[in-house]
């Protein structure tokens, strides 16, 4: 692992493509500017995380612990259930924006 160390304003480039700047520094938070190809996928390290872990649970579902009906389409509104939040398959709270944003 390379460990740099830059002060706000200044910035790391990797490879050819990609300049990460250090936007600012705030107690124990650093917040970077990333550029990039917009092809190039970047995540936050929990958000990658919990997306492999639902690939990987969905990849070892078997056919009857899928829901019966597949989900509403995108914007149409959902029938009421009985429960009183909605959870991710692991029982994580839904939320309706990543957390730290």
């Amino acid at each position: 692992m390379l460990i740099l160390t830059r002060r706000p304003g200044e910035r790391v480039v990797i490879g050819d493509e990609i300049l990460v700047t250090v936007m600012g520094v705030s107690g124990h938070t650093v917040r970077l500017g990333i550029a990039a190809p917009q092809g190039v996928p970047i995540y936050r390290e929990e958000i990658w995380l919990a997306v492999k872990e639902e690939n990987r649970a969905a990849a070892e579902a078997t056919p009857d612990a899928l829901p019966a009906e597949p989900p509403a389409p995108s914007g149409a509104s959902a029938p009421a259930t009985s429960d009183a939040a909605a959870e991710t398959s692991t029982g994580a709270p839904v939320e309706d924006s990543p957390p730290g944003s």
